[in-house]
């Protein structure tokens, strides 16, 4: 049993206050309680997908067996009126492909199940995305979530090199074609695959590559 998370614990003070790190919320509403153990495997394959910069997501519910995380929920469950069928949250660590990537996890959560899904996140960068909120997969303003990440690509740094990854409705000129797939570019390659989390990981794999034949 799992008797408490580091998450818990306040950092401590020592002589200057520490910069407290962003903190990542997301809750799951009106999911059936039969969903719960599908939702809780797919939380532990998630985790299990890639290596996270940030604490690897997990999950809270009703069906929760670890002290931390029953005690997580009983206390929520104490104040919620918005009917709250699982929650968590995750401290960042830098790396806005985690964010995106779990962003983009609670949509296809809502998508699947038919339910609401919120994710808030109030120091990201973007005020449009602090708070994401999805209703059957879509935003309340029935777009979707690639269509408001349309602008500019999101960059994760590895071993000093940049990636950049560009969601699907991003157009390289204005009368360029969307791509139905994400792109993901480095060393000067540009290459497509179906998701994010497909693109991330043939790009460590050429970013891999290249450092072999570096060395």
């Amino acid at each position: 049993m799992r008797l408490s998370r580091e998450t818990a614990r306040p950092p401590p003070i020592t002589g200057r206050l520490k910069r407290v790190r962003r903190v990542l919320h997301y809750r799951l509403h009106g999911l059936p309680e039969q969903r719960l153990e599908r939702v809780h495997a797919q939380f532990e394959a998630l985790a299990a997908a890639r290596t996270w910069r940030c604490e690897p997501p997990w999950v809270a519910s009703d069906r929760s067996r670890g002290l931390f995380e029953m005690e997580f929920f009983r206390h929520l469950k104490l104040e919620d009126v918005v009917n709250t069928s699982a929650a968590g949250f995750t401290k960042m660590a830098g790396d806005e492909t985690d964010a995106l990537i779990l962003a983009i996890f609670m949509r296809d959560l809502s998508a699947e199940y038919g339910i609401k899904t919120t994710l808030k996140d109030d120091d990201h960068p973007l005020a449009k995305l602090r708070r994401l909120e999805f209703d059957h997969g879509r935003l309340p303003s029935g777009q979707t979530l690639e269509e408001i990440l349309a602008k500019r690509p999101v960059i994760k740094k590895v071993q000093g090199e940049r990636i950049l990854f560009y969601p699907p409705t991003f157009r390289l000129h204005s009368q360029s074609p969307p791509s139905p797939e994400w792109a993901y570019a480095l060393f000067g390659i540009r290459a497509y695959a179906p998701t994010l989390l497909e693109a991330e990981q043939e790009a460590l794999k050429i970013l891999k590559g290249f450092g072999h034949l570096a060395g």
